[in-house]
């Protein structure tokens, strides 16, 4: 990163530098409008999985045997922020703050039952990383995370607030939102955290669902929810008046519309249909990397 980008100034944030050039009327809208919520936007899109489907038949017959659609997909985001930076950007105490990491929230759901509980992960991501470099990262942190015992201690954590009166937990919570506000909460909270992060990707495919539009949270930072569907087939005719087997894979979009507009987001969605379309261009890294304004 050049040195005008890494020095801390005034303002700047633990997880992020505030932007100072960009549109004033990006300067004002999150004073216009306040909440992630408000400034919600949602779009569904779909891309040919041919490819798809055989790169990754070929990657785990060459060895890379537990490589799997979810890591082709957090792939091809990481390598869209590499080149349209803004969509790592996300809103904080009235400013808008370019994410100093890519940092992708993982969700899984539970065992289906009634009580089960959902599980996130957070792993960090650089711009320059491959299809490869994202599979042993995301196989080294959940492995990671079998073996520490903090999830269990969060996990009791969690289970001890419940039980307070409502009135105390709602002032804990509202001290950590008034210091995120600030960006004053602690790493080791945020780190951990499934409303701190680049995006939350969900992979609804795996429960045989098509992908859901997920809300974005008041609370924290995410500025972008993907979701996405399973590989569905579908009978299209072609040039030649023929019917022909597709298959397409689905997705689902929720974005801060605050922090890009949407000719921005768009151009950034095209290149991550193309990755997806293309995977073979995830196997080395970027030839350049984009950065995001002062």
């Amino acid at each position: 990163m050049p040195e005008r980008y890494t020095r801390r100034r005034m303002t700047d944030r633990k997880d992020g530098r505030r932007l100072r050039t960009v549109s004033p009327i990006f300067q004002l809208s999150p004073f216009a409008v306040r909440t992630p919520a408000d400034a919600a936007c949602s779009f569904t899109d779909s891309a040919d999985a041919a490819n798809l489907e055989a790169w990754l038949r070929s990657r785990r017959q060459e060895g890379t045997e537990n490589m799997s659609l979810l890591h082709v997909i957090i792939a091809a985001y990481v390598r869209t922020l590499a080149l349209r930076p803004a969509m790592n950007r996300f809103v904080a105490g009235r400013f808008i703050y370019a994410r100093s990491g890519i940092d992708i929230v993982l969700s899984s759901g539970g065992s289906g039952t009634p009580d089960a509980t959902s599980m996130s992960v957070n792993v960090r991501f650089q711009p320059s990383d491959t299809v490869y470099d994202v599979y042993r990262k995301i196989n080294a942190r959940v492995d990671n995370l079998k073996a520490d015992q903090s999830a269990d201690r969060l996990e009791r954590l969690a289970s001890t607030l419940v039980k307070t009166p409502r009135f105390v937990l709602r002032f804990v919570m509202s001290v950590m939102r008034w210091l995120d506000y600030h960006g004053w909460l602690r790493d080791s909270l945020t780190e951990k955290s499934p409303y701190h992060g680049s995006a939350l990707i969900t992979d609804e495919g795996s429960f045989h669902l098509p992908p859901v539009h997920h809300s974005l949270n008041s609370t924290g930072a995410l500025p972008v929810t993907l979701s996405v569907g399973r590989i569905r087939g579908a009978l299209e005719l072609d040039k030649a008046g023929q019917l022909t087997e597709r298959k397409y894979i689905d997705y689902a979009v929720t974005y801060d519309g605050r922090i890009a507009d949407s000719a921005y987001v768009g151009s950034a969605f095209r290149y991550f249909r193309y990755f997806l379309m293309n995977p073979d261009a995830l196997e080395t890294a970027p030839e350049r990397v984009v950065e995001d304004a002062l």
